[in-house]
């Protein structure tokens, strides 16, 4: 299938609903693995070799390799509070196995110590079918300025 598609996703935050099948996948999918600290999880979430890449929002949030990126999402995850987002409104660009994926989120901060905070997000990228699953070549979240 090759076109663009508008995805409305579920209310449920990336690691317990939200938004599920087709290139919207990658969205959820690295966002329950982001919500968890789940090392191994979120790196299953990128295609296979070393051609992939990650940029978050803050500076020096970037990374380009599997080595980087392990290295990068190591350090996300060991912090004092954990993220997730919450997926709303997605936009598809689908070219035979690749995507764009544009995703309008509610992000979650939820701090070790209790509490959550709440956040406009937004994630995006480029995505490819390997084996029956989506996953991502390069991703980008960010939090836009209000």
């Amino acid at each position: 299938m090759t076109g663009e598609r508008g995805v409305t996703g579920g209310r449920g935050m990336a690691g317990g609903g939200g938004l599920t099948g087709g290139p919207a996948q990658a969205v959820h999918d690295l966002g329950e693995a982001f919500a968890a600290r789940d090392l191994a999880a979120a790196l299953a979430c990128f295609a296979p070799g070393d051609d992939i890449g990650y940029a978050g929002s803050e500076l020096g949030e970037t990374a380009a390799g599997r080595a980087a990126l392990a290295a990068l999402l190591g350090d996300l995850f060991s912090r004092l509070e954990a993220y997730g987002w919450e997926a709303h409104d997605v936009i598809v660009h689908e070219h035979g196995g690749r995507a764009y994926v544009f995703a309008e989120a509610r992000g979650r901060a939820r701090a070790d110590a209790g509490g959550d905070e709440y956040f406009p997000y937004r994630v995006s990228g480029l995505v490819e079918q390997v084996g029956g699953r989506w996953l991502w070549r390069h991703c980008q979240g960010g939090e836009p300025s209000t």
